[in-house]
């Protein structure tokens, strides 16, 4: 008997899916939903379902597994509400935009004991099956140095009328969002779970990643790049390529035979269903694959986002609490002084105090303070207006300006909050507690 599948969201994938069923005997399409109603045209007249709205399409009692072919920021949400509507999942690639939520939702379909799949459709294109099964990646068979792998398109041409690939808050990024996950499980499935190494991108005028360069390590220790563009000029390229330690170069072109643009999607997603079908029957299946291709794309991007961040221009002032003061007061009298940074000496003391007086500057009166307590300088350093203020892991605050009514004693240094803050209202603060000035980023 055949499996009763649902499509939710008749995008451009949406087309290789319904040709497959033709070819697929495990499974058959019985619903599809999208919000625009001519996509479902083509279905009135036949045996298929068609919804608007796909929790109508959940609760079809025909439907047993849902494929998810939505914007990527909606796969978390589409796919949680079908694991509690009892269906088993298929979901375009990413599984979600965030690790978080792709633990999420493994973790739910292993607790309904349903199945959860990312649709990964290169891990079923036939010359990558047919290197695998020649051993052609395993190491112990053949003199492998690197490995290369390239997934290099133009993102218009495959977009067509899905816009939203285009959008990073629908797609989650830029090739490494796209791309990524697709290459990551191709590679993963002949190589073995990857390490990420390092990560290089190029940018188009809006800071879109177009073009990417991911270093990766097997768990034998090869290398492994992947080359990723969004707006590659020669039309596509798909493959892996193996190098040996002659620099001979063998090559697993997805592409090869395929007459006309994206036809080797034809047979990779018979594969797809196939393999949805059989992880239904069989169960244990939970999603384990998109999980980690989602790791990857977290990897790429806080690592890249580490990179673009501005260099620090100084280092962090580092100190600890010698004596807590919990008072306060609404008229102080304390004036900033013009300068807006002080050298610190190691082992000067100096006074923190809080404010929630914003926006003053050189000169100006602040009678609202609240003491926190003295603190000595482990090193020496320099303190700026702006600096953000941590005792501990807690940032308090940031530095206003400075009052030198003790100098040479010691400088009062004001520490701008929401509110006042004593020693009492920051757990953290302890008699030897750490604190530090570090330059806000």
């Amino acid at each position: 008997m055949s499996i009763g599948i649902g499509i939710i969201g008749m995008g451009v994938i949406s087309h290789y899916y319904v040709a497959g069923f033709a070819r697929v005997g495990q499974c058959k399409l019985v619903a599809v939903c999208d919000l625009n109603r001519a996509k479902l045209a083509a279905h009135d007249a036949g045996p298929v379902a068609t919804y608007l709205d796909y929790r109508d399409l959940l609760a079809d009692p025909r439907v047993v597994g849902v494929v998810i072919n939505l914007p990527n920021n909606l796969h978390f949400k589409a796919g949680m509400e079908a694991l509690a509507a009892g269906k088993h999942v298929c979901c375009e690639k990413p599984l979600t935009l965030s690790l978080e939520e792709a633990q999420i939702l493994a973790a739910s379909a292993e607790e309904l004991g349903l199945c959860l799949l990312t649709s990964f459709h290169r891990r079923y294109n036939l010359h990558l099956i047919a290197a695998r099964e020649a051993r052609l990646f395993d190491p112990a068979a053949r003199d492998i140095r690197a490995v290369h792998a390239h997934y290099d398109e133009r993102i218009e041409d495959h977009a067509g009328a899905d816009t939203w690939y285009l959008n990073p808050a629908s797609c989650g990024g830029g090739c490494i969002a796209d791309n990524g996950p697709n290459v990551f499980d191709s590679l993963s499935a002949v190589l073995g779970r990857l390490r990420l190494v390092d990560v290089s991108a190029r940018y188009d005028e809006t800071g879109l990643d177009v073009g990417a360069q991911v270093e990766l390590l097997t768990g034998g220790g090869i290398p492994v790049t992947a080359h990723l563009s969004w707006d590659y000029a020669h039309g596509e390229r798909k493959d892996i390529v193996l190098e040996d330690s002659q620099g001979r170069l063998t090559e697993v072109d997805f592409l090869q035979d395929s007459e006309g643009f994206k036809t080797s999607l034809y047979h990779e997603y018979e594969g797809v269903l196939a393999h949805f079908a059989h992880a239904i029957q069989a169960g244990g299946e939970y999603g384990a694959d998109g999980v980690d291709a989602a790791r990857l794309v977290a990897q790429c991007y806080a690592m890249l986002a580490a990179k673009r961040a501005p260099a620090a221009n100084k280092l962090v002032l580092g100190g600890r609490l010698v004596k807590l003061l919990r008072h306060s007061s609404h008229a102080r009298g304390m004036t900033l002084i013009e300068a807006r940074s002080r050298c610190v000496r190691a082992g000067e003391l100096h006074e923190l105090v809080s404010t929630d007086q914003a926006g003053l500057g050189s000169g100006d009166r602040v009678d609202r303070v609240g003491f926190i307590g003295f603190m000595e300088a482990t090193g020496a350093g320099v303190i700026d207006v702006g600096d953000t203020f941590h005792i501990g892991d807690q940032a308090i605050g940031v530095v206003l300006g400075f009052d030198e009514c003790h100098f040479p004693n010691h400088y009062n240094i004001l520490i701008s909050t929401d509110r006042l803050l004593t020693a009492s209202d920051i757990p953290p603060a302890t008699p030897g507690a750490a604190v530090r000035f570090e330059e806000t980023v």
